[in-house]
């Protein structure tokens, strides 16, 4: 009993410090390869990313604010492949999709009014040759900027 304690402890130990070492990777990452895509927009404070494998996708709520010019930049590593991204409503009305718009690496818009809306970021399935296997996961990033008027 004792030692399927001890195990169960490794276990979760080994678990939090990967999930530690994938959110350290990820921050890194962003910070380098995606905080450029900002500029000359003041980026808002707030680092959003996740781990996704080809195929997956997530989605983030974010509040944009009446009178403000916005900058929203996504990114991924290239193991995820080319990243689309779509903006809705809450009431899931489409925005913005950017696959209708050649997958620009970022979308600058104001809004009319302040409001809520969900960020959706998808990275493209990979078709698996043989005997591959998609283990692989790469960081995806949803960076906000803004200017003031």
């Amino acid at each position: 009993m004792k030692s399927k304690s001890i195990i169960f402890g490794l276990v979760t130990a080994i678990c939090g410090l990967t999930s530690y070492y994938a959110i350290a990777q990820c921050n890194s990452f962003t910070k380098k390869k995606c905080m450029p895509i900002l500029k000359p927009f003041i980026h808002n404070g707030q680092l959003n990313s996740v781990t996704l494998s080809p195929g997956e996708s997530a989605s983030l709520m974010l509040t944009f604010y009446i009178d403000t010019d916005y900058r929203l930049a996504v990114c991924g590593q290239e193991i995820l492949g080319e990243m689309s991204y779509k903006v809705m409503k809450k009431d899931s009305t489409l925005v913005f999709d950017s696959k209708q718009h050649k997958n620009p690496a970022y979308w600058d818009f104001k809004v009319n009014s302040t409001q809520q809306m969900i960020v959706e970021v998808s990275a493209p399935d990979k078709k698996m040759k043989g005997n591959e296997s998609f283990e692989d996961m790469g960081c995806a990033s949803v960076l906000v900027g803004f200017k003031k008027d």
